[in-house]
């Protein structure tokens, strides 16, 4: 019963966002129950949501492997696998899960979620598509649905995804985000040229790169930027000390310091020179 209130209290803390704490409380659980697939799986969803994808992969598997072929197993695998960029196994996982409860719009949410992670736009739609109709009551399915859609150049197409899916469960929080994103990015849309433009732009920003998801360039410039800053300041710091103060200071430190400048200096020229390339449709 106790493990049953702290599974419980997990799943409180998870939907609450509060990853952080469901992975403190799950961790002991999984050490005293080791066959606990339930613990497992949530697990692996705290990892998932903290950016532990390799720790949620572990997680998941230890699930599938105390229940092999249970489809919220293999869902969690899938996600994992998807957000560590090896996509094929995350579609592969996607798709037996599939197979092995036909019909369920969650999983196919899923499946077509990898498609896109892996830049197979067309392929996405079409399954999406399908499944979006059979279970047109299911607003994440059709969330989904409308982000494959605005992928594949038919942002109008989209928002009429979007809309079904609000019209379903009135205030939901993924369709009104893409709502917002899809407004905007039709301001941008001014010919048939920006259309294509816009619509690879987003479709890019669903794709996740083999080995997972990396810092984005801008992030990664202003880092760097930040250092040769810092670097630079160090080095005057230094050079006053030395002239005016007469201050001992090791040459390897100088050496390090400017080393340290020049290295920062060379990253934040490529990753500002460096523009995400257009995708080509799937």
């Amino acid at each position: 019963m106790r493990t049953e209130l702290l599974l419980d209290r997990a799943g409180d803390l998870l939907v609450s966002g509060r990853a952080g704490q469901a992975a403190s409380l799950l961790a002991p659980v999984v050490g005293a129950e080791p066959g606990n697939a339930g613990a497992w799986l949530l697990l692996a969803r705290a990892h998932l949501a903290l950016g532990r994808p390799g720790e949620a992969l572990e997680a998941a598997r230890a699930a599938l492997g105390l229940r092999p072929g249970a489809v919220d197993a293999l869902y969690w695998v899938s996600a994992a696998y998807t957000a560590l960029g090896r996509h094929e196994l995350a579609i592969n996982a996607a798709t037996v899960a599939g197979q092995e409860d036909p019909g369920n719009p969650r999983l196919a949410e899923r499946h077509g979620r990898a498609l896109l992670a892996a830049g197979r736009v067309a392929e996405a739609e079409v399954l999406l598509a399908a499944h979006a109709e059979f279970a047109h009551y299911d607003a994440d399915l059709q969330v989904a649905y409308g982000m494959a859609l605005f992928a594949a150049g038919r942002p109008l197409s989209a928002r009429e995804a979007y809309g079904k899916a609000v019209n379903l469960e009135p205030g939901h929080q993924a369709a009104l985000a893409e709502l917002r994103r899809l407004g905007a990015a039709e301001r941008k849309i001014t010919d048939a040229g920006s259309l294509v433009r816009v619509c690879d732009e987003f479709a890019e920003s669903l794709r996740i790169p083999a080995g997972g998801v990396v810092p984005p360039r801008g992030v990664v410039a202003h880092v760097a930027g930040v250092t040769v800053g810092v670097s630079l300041v160090t080095m005057i710091i230094l050079a006053v000390l030395v002239r005016l103060g007469g201050a001992d200071v090791p040459m390897p430190l100088l050496i390090g310091v400017f080393s340290l400048a020049g290295a920062a200096a060379c990253v934040r020229q490529v990753s500002s020179r460096s523009l995400p390339r257009t995708r080509s449709r799937s």
